[in-house]
């Protein structure tokens, strides 16, 4: 019974957040959405480009990675590159 307790006030306060954050700061959260598409049409052409140089250098279209581009903008987009070459070349 306590634990439903403290799970429903958990999603309530971040209910709020959000509520806040929505309507203060509107601008942030489209940005923070253009630079998630942007960044995973980034990759989907990408990733076409080199299958089609036949490299199998390809980063994942997941939620980790557009958490991190929409967060860093092409810094991320560039870092998931990265990281994609780093475990491909070793």
């Amino acid at each position: 019974m306590e634990s439903q307790i403290f799970v429903i006030i958990i999603i309530i306060c971040v209910a709020l957040i959000l509520f806040g954050l929505i309507k203060h700061r509107f601008d942030l959260l489209v940005n923070f959405g253009l630079r998630i598409f942007s960044g995973l049409l980034g990759i989907y052409l990408l990733n076409s480009l080199l299958l089609s140089l036949h490299l199998s250098l390809t980063a994942g279209t997941n939620a980790f990675n557009a958490l991190v581009i929409g967060l860093l903008g092409i810094p991320g987009f560039l870092l998931v590159y990265g990281i994609t070459a780093f475990y491909y070349f070793t």
